[in-house]
């Protein structure tokens, strides 16, 4: 009988590549993929370390899956596990890995199961090597991710992650454009070029940077769409507005990090901009593509944040107007800059303040979604729900359901009226 393996990833989608390409291995060692809520006799937990909220989902994970099944072997990996590998060996964990080795991982199973010693991460600092690994096939069944950049160099004072992914380091060019290939030959039509910091790619390499990989994904056959992970507003060259004015596969979407409308606390958080600085990039890339959908993230409360900080960050929201604002809470990341800052704010200002931003973010989004109504948008169909509606994303990436007279219309890329905004999605029909 074969073995079976269930894997669950807590946090972003370069997490979720890494662990669509761990199950892949095991896939190729003869184990059977069994859902994370069904008895399997391998478990692996991806973890998160980005929020003290993510390192406690992690740890349920785990008592979750070592409940389903005490005698199954259980698996972390993951910034969290990497971060605090101590806590996930007194967890019972029995091969704690963290952000390398992940293409051993069947190897240190079958050593485990020869001599149960619990196999613990390694250091990552100093790590310079990009640990590539190719999936033939994405968990979701339309939209594929491609990690071509681990890592990162910014070290910025509220942030875990460069400790946890070590050293920014880049996929080989040839690398990314196999695994592209493999996409578009297995019947994908949107890649979402992903990475820790995408930006950086190619710093590393002699002769390519990210336009050179978003250029040449383009022009494979079959991609008919391209989109950026998140990227921060230093990004936004005048190369990179020419790039995406003549590109039309490029996306109408760019999720640009913000975190905070505050020059002051951006200089606290090392943000390497100022809001003079996003505003031209925004005012930048708008000149290309002027219905551009921009979403941002935003970290309420950090460390002497006051309220005028507050309401610097308020009023730049609602001057760059923004579509969607994606609100934290400041997290208090044990060894962090941030971490040991005067002037922690309280939690329940945090709370508040978290609900002012959402409020700005509700607004701009109905707002920006409602400019759409009347219009026919390309929408690339995801799903179909049980009461008749297909589900989708347009080009910049708005939700969208729609009737049609078809009864399967997944993986295609159609055109539809969009009659209403309905909640958080806009709603029409078939063309």
């Amino acid at each position: 009988m074969n073995k079976t393996v269930a894997a669950t990833t807590i946090g972003c989608k370069v997490n979720f590549y890494d662990t669509q390409g761990i199950l892949e291995q095991f896939t190729k060692a003869g184990y059977t993929i069994v859902d994370f809520t069904e008895i399997a006799d391998v478990y692996v937990v991806n973890t998160c370390s980005v929020t003290n909220l993510a390192d406690k989902k992690s740890r349920q994970m785990i008592g979750r899956a070592k409940q389903r099944n005490p005698q199954a072997i259980v698996v972390s990996v993951g910034c969290s596990s990497q971060a605090n590998p101590s806590v996930y060996k007194d967890l019972g964990v029995d091969i704690v890995m963290g952000t390398t080795e992940r293409n051993q991982l069947v190897n240190h199973i079958e050593s485990f199961e020869k001599q149960p010693i619990v196999h613990v991460a390694t250091d990552i600092r100093g790590d310079e090597t990009f640990e590539s690994t190719t999936i033939s096939t994405d968990s979701d069944r339309t939209r594929a991710f491609l990690k071509i950049q681990d890592g990162c160099d910014n070290f910025c004072t509220y942030c875990i992650i460069p400790h946890v992914r070590g050293k920014s380091r880049s996929r080989d060019f040839e690398d990314v454009m196999s695994q592209a290939t493999q996409f578009a030959e297995n019947g994908y039509k949107e890649i979402v070029v992903a990475g820790i910091h995408v930006a950086s790619y190619g710093k590393d390499l002699q002769d390519r940077n990210l336009i050179d990989v978003l250029s040449a994904i383009t022009r494979l056959e079959g991609i008919e769409r391209v989109r950026l992970s998140s990227v921060e507003p230093n990004v936004i060259t005048p190369e990179f507005c020419e790039f995406v004015a003549k590109t039309p596969k490029f996306c109408d979407h760019l999720h640009l990090s913000l975190q905070s409308g505050s020059n002051g606390i951006l200089k606290l958080m090392n943000r390497k901009y100022t809001t003079d600085d996003y505003y031209r990039a925004v005012e930048q890339i708008r000149t290309v593509r002027p219905k551009i959908n921009i979403t941002t993230d935003v970290i309420a409360g950090f460390p002497t944040e006051e309220e005028s900080d507050h309401s610097q960050t308020k009023q730049f929201l609602q001057t760059i107007r923004l579509s969607k604002i994606h609100v934290f809470p400041f997290s208090a990341k044990m060894g962090t800059g941030a971490a040991g800052m005067a002037g922690q704010i309280p939690k329940s200002v945090k709370k508040q303040r978290c609900k002012e931003l959402l409020e700005i973010s509700d607004r701009q989004e109905n707002a920006y979604y409602q400019s759409f109504v009347g219009k026919v948008m390309s929408v690339l169909v995801e799903e179909t729900t049980k009461d008749g509606f297909f589900l989708g994303k347009t080009t910049n990436y708005m939700p969208v359901a729609f009737t049609a007279d078809k009864s399967d219309l997944a993986n295609q890329i159609v055109a539809v009226k969009l009659n209403s905004v309905d909640k958080n999605r806009l709603v029409g029909i078939l063309q």
